[in-house]
């Protein structure tokens, strides 16, 4: 039995097109369709994620090794992960969803921690150490290659950003007389310093996911304008 490629290709890309124009339709608020695509979008994910989880960890750690060694490959990390994986089936049923509660909380604090561990050395420190360079005017500095003038004023200015943003969230103060904050003039300038900083990257990260997400429209319309004239082209 063969199967006709171009068929293939020709159906996907009239389903591509088609899910294009249903989620292109939310410019005309939230339809019909709109929510069509959206939950073709979310079951195709979930489910792929699923497939996934099946053939790279659940079937090669769980089933596989009982296959291939019998049951001398039964030790208490495996049966430990059996439990835990039952225990979070139990999680479809809203009667027995409470018995899923430990194998969901070893999930939400394992990626945590990944989390924090993530920010802390991909972020943190790498942070403090380059608040930490030399303002040597001589010293070459080891990424980009500057020198002078220009590798002093990216060091002062990330020296600067990353005090004042840590002082922006400064909440201790010292009272007064009358039990009101006290904070210095300079503590002020130097916080709202840090808040500028803040607005500053918070407007770069949104212009970039708003320049992917024109990149990405920009993209679709070419993809339907290329279509709609290779089927006037015949």
């Amino acid at each position: 039995m063969t199967v006709d490629l171009t068929a293939l290709e020709t159906a996907g890309t009239i389903a591509s097109a088609l899910l294009t124009l249903m989620v292109l339709s939310y410019l005309f608020g939230d339809n019909f369709l709109f929510r069509i695509a959206v939950h073709l979008f979310v079951g195709v994910a979930a489910g792929y994620a699923g497939a996934l989880a099946l053939r790279t960890v659940l079937y090669p750690r769980l089933v596989l090794p009982v296959l291939n060694d019998g049951f001398s490959a039964v030790t208490v990390i495996f049966v430990v992960s059996w439990i835990l994986v039952v225990l979070l089936a139990f999680k479809a049923w809203p009667a027995t969803a409470s018995m899923g509660s430990l194998p969901m909380a070893l999930l939400v604090g394992v990626g945590a921690a990944l989390v924090v561990g993530g920010a802390i050395t991909g972020t943190l420190v790498p942070q403090t150490l380059a608040a930490m360079d030399s303002l040597n005017p001589s010293a070459v500095a080891p990424l980009t290659g500057e020198t002078g003038f220009e590798r002093i004023a990216n060091v002062l200015i990330l020296l600067i950003g990353t005090i004042s943003t840590l002082l922006y969230f400064r909440f201790t103060a010292r009272r007064g007389p009358l039990g009101e904050a006290l904070h210095s003039p300079l503590s002020v300038g130097v916080s709202y310093l840090g808040r500028v900083f803040i607005a500053l990257t918070f407007g770069v990260m949104y212009a970039g996911a708003l320049a992917a997400a024109i990149a990405v429209l920009s993209e679709r319309v070419q993809f339907l304008v290329g279509l709609l004239l290779g089927f006037m082209a015949g």
